[in-house]
């Protein structure tokens, strides 16, 4: 079927795919912008809290907020919890595959509550069917670190495995509201990086392991190429239809 106006003839099902594609590269090119600006924010919100000197006690905190708290450099005391420990799979550090060790404290400012704590880094056993060998402190602890908001990823089907021994678990990503309600433990749905006590833990780096802005804006840069591309080709279809004698509609 051809579409008409004026003289010029338009494929109608070649018009209306091409139109949806650009529709759909464009928003994929601003929906990458969005990022880029969300990653901005993220990093600036990271140097900021990198620049402070004294950490804000967890007891002064009311409500704490993944919008005004990320990576807030505050401090806490209290205890460890021996069980359960979590690994957060797939953690490389100098091209070795490792784990994150997250062990749950009890605040005293915050008792009802227990705080996930990252302590670090350690490398992975040689099988699978093993975990790192560790020893969560029992003495009382003044922490400090960083707050840290996970991503809410709802593309993760298994959060955790439970065949573990020992409650220790392996996860592929430490969503502490899922884990809480999953395994019904009273966790902040935010977890703490710690910094020090520099004894306390194993090797640590902080700083936001997601995708820069630069990525997303080059990513950005690609779908509106590739939405100029598709009107280009299409227009170029477009004027060679045209340049063809016009078929008989009737006869």
């Amino acid at each position: 079927m051809i579409l008409k106006k004026t003289n010029i003839r338009f494929p109608l099902i070649a018009t209306l795919v091409t139109l949806l594609a650009i529709a759909v590269l464009v928003k994929l090119g601003f929906w990458q912008l969005e990022r880029a600006e969300e990653k901005r924010k993220l990093f600036s919100d990271y140097e900021q809290q990198q620049s402070k000197g004294d950490a804000t006690a967890l007891s002064q905190l009311g409500t704490i907020s993944s919008e005004s708290d990320r990576f807030l450099f505050a401090k806490m005391e209290g205890e460890f919890v021996k069980q359960p420990v979590f690994f957060l799979d797939n953690k490389m550090t100098d091209g070795i595959v490792g784990y994150h060790v997250i062990a749950l404290f009890r605040p005293d400012a915050k008792p009802n509550n227990y705080i996930p704590v990252n302590m670090g880094w350690v490398p992975a056993p040689a099988s699978r069917q093993e975990l790192p060998e560790i020893d969560i402190p029992e003495s009382r602890q003044n922490l400090t670190g960083y707050l840290y908001f996970p991503s809410n990823n709802k593309f993760v089907s298994n959060t955790y495995e439970t065949e573990l021994a020992d409650d220790r678990i392996r996860v592929q990503e430490f969503q502490p509201n899922a884990i809480s309600k999953e395994l019904d433990i009273p966790l902040t749905d935010y977890t703490f990086l710690l910094k020090s006590p520099d004894t306390l833990g194993w090797q640590r780096n902080w700083k936001p392991q997601v995708m820069s802005p630069q990525k997303h804006q080059g990513y950005a840069v690609q779908w509106f190429s590739l939405a100029i591309a598709c009107l280009v080709i299409f227009v170029f279809a477009v004027i060679k239809l045209n340049k063809q004698p016009k078929k008989e509609e009737t006869r």
